[in-house]
């Protein structure tokens, strides 16, 4: 699907520096970080600059309708799930999660809240599937709903932030199952409530591996650690169209994001329907990780030697800028209010609100860490440094 394109000058942005934000994808192409790459420019809800770089595969260019395993960038199709509940009654931000899965209240995990696994302070830990479960199983939202109830806490909820990677909003996609009227399952859900309404007829939770649009997940020879061949089978392979992974499992094009990206710049409505009230969405923005860290990067800060990663973490699947200087993936210079989402080691979108500039960036080769944050806050800074007006 080829985008509508305006020229940058009509919508108050430099071409030249867009130019710079492209020449830059292109150099960490040339420098081994990944193979290929899809940035999308917009201002006041137009496309302004789209370009493709690299390759996807073995051979293959980029394309438009190309879908993207989006990580934790699906925990936002998921969280504006959640709120749309939360809108309709169907339970609060404050309802104890105990009271929504039966046998999660114990452990420590008791007084854990809708709100607290939205913002990653429920008590729960890092990881993709509780222990003792296999990574094959990453796609049995029941299994591993289960698994999550017999955890003990990993501190007590509300008191420190640990991103929980997979475990927390696979626990929201459950919730969600739980309080269906209709008895569907969670991609069945997304497919029904979110993507068919808002036009995202290319966007779904989970994804045949035969599909040929699919973007496989590659590592450069750069890039490649000790997990690379499990987290090849991981989402090569595990990874299906039956597969349910609320966190992480969202398959899209640059297109259907930037289509979702306009509900949140549009505070809760874009395309003739309203996903969010403009109250919630209001109040979801803001940062309810206030003072904390996330812990869940204190070893790689640690051994990187870099100051700590503050959470910042909103109820939208994301990030809020904030105020100081710290790593953000908004970037360094977007305004305090702006939004962000991050799917890990590879794509990103960005929501400068008072500036009205959204950034969505998609690529192919995996950036694993703290290192893809600090890459997509220097796309974003670029990108920003486009506004003239």
């Amino acid at each position: 699907m080829n985008l509508d394109v305006t020229s940058p000058s009509s919508a108050g942005l430099n071409a030249d520096a867009l130019e710079r934000l492209g020449s830059s994808i292109q150099a960490d192409i040339d420098g081994a970080k990944h193979f290929g790459a899809s940035v999308l420019v917009a201002r006041h809800g137009q496309v302004v600059y789209q370009a493709n770089f690299g390759t996807v595969g073995p051979g293959r260019a980029p394309a438009n309708d190309d879908r993207y395993l989006l990580m934790s960038m699906s925990k936002a199709f998921t969280a504006a799930l959640v709120l749309r509940a939360v809108d309709e009654g169907r339970f609060g931000l404050d309802t104890r999660v105990a009271d929504l899965v039966p046998g999660f209240g114990a452990l420590g995990k008791q007084r854990a809240t809708v709100r607290q696994l939205l913002s990653h302070t429920a008590g729960l830990p890092f990881g993709l599937v509780p222990p003792p479960l296999s990574l094959d199983k990453v796609g049995n939202l029941e299994m591993k709903t289960a698994g999550i109830c017999a955890l003990p806490a990993s501190y007590r909820p509300g008191t420190k932030c640990i991103y929980t990677s997979g475990l927390g909003y696979d626990l929201l996609g459950q919730i969600l199952v739980n309080v269906d009227s209709k008895g569907r399952n969670f991609n069945r859900i997304a497919e029904e409530d979110l993507f068919k309404p808002l036009g995202m007829a290319d966007s779904s939770f989970g994804c045949s591996i035969n599909d040929p649009r699919r973007v496989p997940v590659s590592f450069t020879d750069r890039n490649v650690g000790p997990t690379t061949p499990m987290l090849l089978r991981l989402f090569n392979e595990h990874l299906t169209e039956d597969a349910e992974m609320p966190s992480g499992n969202a398959y899209s094009t640059i297109h259907d994001v930037f289509r979702f990206t306009e509900v949140f710049r549009g505070r809760g409505a874009a395309h003739g329907r309203r996903v969010l009230s403009p109250a919630l969405f209001n109040y979801a923005r803001r940062d309810h990780t206030t003072g904390l860290i996330n812990d869940a990067t204190a070893f790689e800060v640690e051994e990187r030697g870099l100051d700590d990663f503050p959470a910042h973490f909103t109820l939208l699947g994301g990030y809020v800028r904030g105020m100081g200087h710290m790593l953000n993936p908004a970037g360094h210079t977007a305004s305090p209010q702006s939004i962000a989402a991050v799917g890990g080691a590879s794509t990103s979108w960005m929501i400068d609100l008072e500036r009205d500039l959204t950034v969505v960036f998609l690529s192919a080769g995996f950036i694993e860490g703290l290192r893809h944050i600090q890459r997509v806050q220097r796309i974003n800074d670029l990108a920003l440094a486009a506004v003239d007006a």
